[in-house]
């Protein structure tokens, strides 16, 4: 892990700065913070909203008192598009080539408006790989590295959440021995992996675009709430039945949509992969609501709770400050152990 490192994690709704150390006895926290991100910022693309982003991550890194100046950068996996594939062992160039070939079965964009990068995760029997292929989008790549220039910073990496928790997953800290799968509840959708301990990474991904945002949006046009009124009934009403509103019933068929994903990475994992799941977990906008560890808890009768950073991180004054909110830094942790 690289010392002058700095780990930035940016969604249309927050962006997220660490500051780590990995240590023989876990992860050391030397600083978290959190931001609101610029409006727009990725969605209109310009030198205005580069300016007021780095702005915005000017002031997080000041009041962090960070001096490293080298930053990996985590975007979501909503904004890119992921594969697992399992190729010939190829020479570098011919499966670089290869993987351009197919690239248009699951990517939308013509490949000349996306960076692709190529991740060789492991070699596998019969003289194969397992490779991780991820495609961003040119523009936003771009955006971002132009904000960073702005204040002096330099981009180290740029991955989404799914190649930086799948690293760490495999190589730094599994929450479990057994078969589990982690919910990725992003602001603009969600993603499932699968984690079978026996194998060197996710053994099958999922995506969807439930997430807080369509959720949060919802509860908004009902109730004509704004943002502060609608993240605080859903942070302590949640999806309580008991509440002095029944908002789960409200957001239920949407949420619902979410839920049947799950069903699905639990059917697949049983029946192709002869996989049974015993543990659920949960981060980076799940303390968002209350009760959603319940809620998935009572329909797939399986253990549901946050990632379990508090098991591997050690215990400072950071870990208590952001003890109630420690899983929506797991991408930032992440994405800083390299």
């Amino acid at each position: 892990m690289a010392v002058n490192l700095l780990s930035l994690n940016i969604n249309n709704l927050h962006t997220r700065m660490g500051h780590l150390r990995l240590t023989k006895k876990g992860v050391e926290l030397l600083s978290l913070g959190v931001e609101n991100t610029t409006n727009e910022f990725f969605s209109n693309i310009n030198e205005v909203t580069a300016k007021q982003q780095s702005d915005v991550i000017k002031e997080l890194y000041t009041n962090l008192n960070i001096k490293a100046h080298e930053v990996s950068v985590i975007i979501p996996d909503s904004m890119t598009y992921s594969q697992i594939l399992i190729m010939p062992n190829l020479k570098e160039e011919e499966l670089v080539k290869s993987i351009r070939l197919q690239a248009d079965e699951f990517i939308p964009l013509p490949i000349d408006e996306v960076y692709i990068d190529i991740e060789v995760i492991s070699q596998l029997e019969d003289n194969k790989l397992l490779v991780l292929i991820v495609a961003s989008q040119k523009k936003f790549v771009d955006h971002i590295s132009r904000t960073l220039e702005i204040i002096g910073l330099e981009p180290h990496s740029l991955e989404n959440e799914l190649s930086s928790l799948g690293r760490f997953v495999s190589e730094v800290f599994k929450p479990s021995k057994e078969p589990s799968i982690i919910i990725n509840f992003g602001y603009e959708g969600s993603s499932i992996y699968l984690v079978n301990p026996a194998l060197p990474h996710f053994q099958l991904t999922r995506t969807t675009n439930i997430g807080l945002e369509i959720i949060a949006r919802d509860i908004k046009i009902n109730f004509g709430w704004n943002d502060e009124q609608t993240f605080d009934a859903l942070k302590k009403i949640g999806f309580s039945s008991s509440g002095s509103v029944n908002l789960y019933s409200l957001v239920y068929p949407v949420f619902n949509e979410l839920l049947v994903e799950i069903e699905k990475t639990l059917l697949q994992a049983r029946n192709k992969h002869n996989v049974s799941v015993k543990n659920i977990y949960m981060f980076n906008y799940d303390n968002y609501i209350g009760s959603i560890h319940s809620v998935i808890q009572t329909k797939t009768s399986l253990p549901t709770a946050p990632f379990p950073l508090q098991s591997f991180v050690i215990k400072n004054p950071i870990t208590k400050a952001f003890n109630d909110s420690l899983s929506s830094f797991v991408s930032v942790i992440a994405g800083h152990i390299r």
